[in-house]
């Protein structure tokens, strides 16, 4: 008998050892627990980030686009329209006795290569012709139009009426004509940059 009492102490040793888990398994649940609000607050701050670039970008987008689209609108073609009509009434009107003022009047409506054929042309040719034989020209705009239009750039077709008279001829003589003026904006500014009779 005394036997069979040794033999059952080690049976209650062994059911008495498994208590320390759920010490562990509580360990477990709070590691979960942080784990899962540790990602759901990193997945919050990436959404942010995610909004914040995304309201970034479409303010960029909006600030280029609706600029450059605002800059070929109507307002600005009415400006496109005004500088042709304007700087081929400078180039083309002129007289004997104030042609030195006129021709640089005309000169700061132009750009670029166009004014440098300007400078020449009427320096070399206009200039002399029109003193020497008293020529005296007015040009007038009848009616113009946009035909292409850009941020930086534009295409006005103008047809004009041009009186002419001179030593000659003092009978003033009319001539109808049209050109393609094309214009370069420059510090917010259309200069003519070509001038071709069509």
């Amino acid at each position: 008998m005394q036997h069979a009492d040794n033999e059952k102490s080690p049976v209650a040793v062994k059911s008495d050892s498994p208590k320390s888990p759920p010490t562990r398994s509580r360990a477990a649940r709070e590691i979960v627990r942080t784990t899962r609000f540790v990602r759901r607050e990193l997945r919050m701050a990436i959404l942010v980030a995610v909004l914040i670039a995304a309201t970034v970008s479409a303010a960029s987008v909006w600030f280029t686009q609706y600029r450059q689209d605002s800059r070929v609108d109507e307002t600005a073609a009415r400006s496109a329209v005004d500088a042709a009509a304007t700087g081929t009434v400078a180039l083309l009107s002129y007289a004997p006795d104030t042609i030195d003022r006129d021709f640089a009047s005309a000169k700061t409506y132009l750009t670029g290569d166009f004014l440098a054929y300007y400078s020449q042309f009427t320096q070399q040719i206009v200039a002399p012709a029109a003193k020497e034989k008293s020529v005296k020209t007015t040009a007038v705009v009848v009616r113009s139009a946009v035909r292409e239009l850009r941020p930086d750039s534009a295409v006005v077709l103008v047809f004009i009426n041009q009186t002419t008279t001179s030593a000659d001829k003092p009978d003033p003589a009319m001539t109808a004509s049209s050109v393609r003026v094309t214009l370069t904006r420059l510090d917010d500014q259309w200069r003519i940059s070509s001038f071709e009779p069509v």
